[in-house]
């Protein structure tokens, strides 16, 4: 009687903190503090966020107006505009402390890279293109590894985004250069990625592509082969996804 009582506290208790993880993940304040935080520490830039509303359908969210700065270091501005994206979470894999998102699907409106003197492109000095850790002091490196200690994992199942826009602009000589890009990527999936920094790399190297920056070539076919690249519309849920981004951004 003492066990089956012990085993209904403890089945209580899993109970209880299954609600709280829920009611955690679909509190729309929460959600959208945590992207903040999450993204401007994993990027090494501001990140702003208009709101976050509910799919309950979908088990997911939508995250509008999201704007990410510069990268520290560089003069305030704007890096990437993001109007829309739609997430759906597998939340089965949240009780064993990992966050596996089924979908990320998002239109990235407008790209605006810019060349620096002595700092170079404001793009690639963001967190996930910087490989710095043998010259982090002491302090740094114990600060990263907790955070990476806590900080649960983040697999993506099926990528897919859009982009628009890609303006440029080259201050790095006497006179400056400026061009504008019709990026024109639609439906660009991948899957089964590991993180932001995987996110972000593979925008990058698609965009630079759009520019004619030759040097990504050897890492856009990289990530191609690596993640299942698919460039033509895909099927069921993500196809979904692309429809629902073009309608809401053409409302």
């Amino acid at each position: 009687m003492i066990k089956g009582l012990f085993q209904f506290i403890f089945g209580l208790i899993r109970l209880v903190f299954f609600i709280l993880i829920l009611v955690l993940i679909f509190h729309t304040w929460a959600i959208k503090q945590t992207l903040i935080f999450s993204l401007s520490y994993s990027l090494g830039a501001d990140v702003s966020i208009q709101s976050v509303k509910m799919d309950w359908k979908n088990t997911g969210f939508e995250v509008q107006g999201m704007e990410i700065g510069n990268p520290y270091g560089f003069s305030k501005g704007l890096l990437a505009e993001i109007p829309l994206a739609i997430i759906s979470l597998d939340l089965p894999s949240v009780t064993k402390g990992i966050f596996r998102f089924k979908t990320v699907g998002f239109n990235l409106r407008e790209l605006q890279v810019m060349n620096v003197p002595q700092r170079g492109l404001n793009i690639l000095a963001l967190k996930p293109f910087q490989k710095k850790e043998e010259d982090e002091s002491p302090s740094q490196a114990a600060i990263r590894r907790q955070v990476n200690k806590y900080t649960p994992p983040l697999l993506i199942d099926e990528l897919i985004f859009s982009v628009e826009d890609i303006s440029y602009l080259d201050m790095s000589k006497s006179s400056l250069r400026q061009n504008r890009y019709r990026a024109g990527i639609q439906g660009a999936t991948y899957y089964n990625i590991q993180g932001v920094n995987d996110v972000a790399m593979i925008v990058a190297t698609e965009a630079f592509k759009k520019m004619g920056f030759s040097y990504f070539d050897a890492q856009l076919q990289k990530f191609q082969k690596s993640y299942g690249y698919q460039s033509s519309k895909p099927k069921g849920f993500l196809g979904r996804t692309l429809d629902s981004l073009k309608q809401k951004l053409s409302e």
